[in-house]
């Protein structure tokens, strides 16, 4: 087998490792639930239904050293996998899932997810975006879509809108009325946005996750097979502290990070063309430094962008030659890339 990624090395190595001298290895027993590597830090995932108490400390003791001495490894963390995490069979929307989220708000998550979305289709993608921002959906506004969701059969339809369909809260809620979604009612609406909808034959589900750490995630992480999550974060240093522990949520939930997008980087002035940075600049890149992820986008402010977005039409589709709409193609032709050939279509 090629390896071709730092979690496949890790992966090889602790195949090595058996439960005695002719015993199965760790992985294939399942005692290792899984590897994320985030950057060159390592987190390995254990099972701690399939380990007895007194084992797990000595057994991640003994995988440290060896999993610290292999090549790109700078930082390895060895520990339980979060008990809400399960092996429960999930529902199979798309061929790949990819979380959109951002450590703080304010950062323009959801305007970037519902044109990364379109631009998405335009590289010949079939895809759908989930609204899971329960707690302010703005897929419809952006979208321009309004009016209930359909049922049909027992199913929900999702809307359809530049190619895209879409799927929010805001589409079962009648106008202008406040829900607040706490503790069961998370753990039971929101999978039904994924088990309940007629999504089709989907390559890409963008989900649009709220900012910061919260049940929301965590509901997720247990119902949507997500393949990994896109960080978004603005240059300031108050909002990359907090994409931080984003980033350490999800690798503990076991999903990796796709890379990091830095939106509202520079506002150009459209007299002169000179780039101011409104928010501090570098961040982004300092950010990507650190933990060895790769920076896929350094997207410019323009007001436009969420002027057309209130109208609900997407940038890309409004001005397909600005430098941001150019910006987040470039973004969208490079998630294409890294999604697993068989996504493509």
């Amino acid at each position: 087998m090629t390896v071709t990624t730092l979690e496949d090395m890790v992966l090889a190595a602790l195949k090595s490792v058996t439960l005695g001298q002719d015993g199965p290895d760790i992985v294939s027993s399942g005692l290792v639930y899984d590897v994320v590597a985030t950057g060159p830090a390592v987190r390995v995932l254990l099972d701690p239904d399939k380990i007895p108490d007194n084992d797990a400390d000595s057994l991640a003791d003994f995988l440290a050293p060896m999993i610290q001495s292999l090549r790109g490894v700078d930082r390895v963390v060895i520990k339980p996998r979060p008990k809400s995490l399960s092996d429960a069979t999930r529902p199979h929307v798309a061929r790949y899932v990819l979380g959109v989220h951002s450590g703080k708000g304010g950062v323009g998550k959801s305007t970037l997810a519902a044109n990364l979305a379109v631009a998405l289709g335009l590289q010949g993608l079939k895809v759908g975006v989930l609204d899971a921002d329960v707690y302010g959906p703005s897929m419809p506004t952006l979208f321009g879509l309004s009016g209930r969701a359909e049922e049909i059969e027992g199913r929900i339809e999702p809307k359809e809108s530049h190619g895209v369909k879409v799927m929010s809260l805001g589409f079962l809620l009648p106008p202008e009325k406040a829900l607040a979604w706490r503790g069961s009612l998370i753990d039971e609406g929101l999978p039904l946005l994924l088990s309940e909808v007629s999504w089709g034959n989907l390559d890409i589900l963008v989900i649009d996750l709220p900012p910061g750490t919260s049940d929301v995630h965590l509901s997720l992480a247990r119902n949507a097979d997500l393949s990994a999550v896109l960080t978004v974060t603005t240059p300031g240093a108050i909002a990359l502290s907090d994409v931080r522990r984003g980033m350490e949520m999800f690798a503990d939930m076991a999903v990796p990070c796709l890379g990091i997008v830095e939106n509202m980087a520079k506002v150009v002035c459209s007299s002169c063309g000179h780039a101011i940075p409104l928010f501090g600049e570098g961040g982004a890149r300092t950010l990507a430094d650190e933990t060895g992820l790769a920076l896929l986008a350094s997207i410019p402010f323009v007001s436009d962008l969420s002027l057309t977005g209130d109208a609900g039409v997407p940038y890309v589709i409004a001005a397909p030659d600005a430098a941001s709409s150019r910006a987040i193609n470039e973004l969208a032709a490079s998630i294409s890339r890294l999604i697993p050939a068989e996504v493509s279509p």
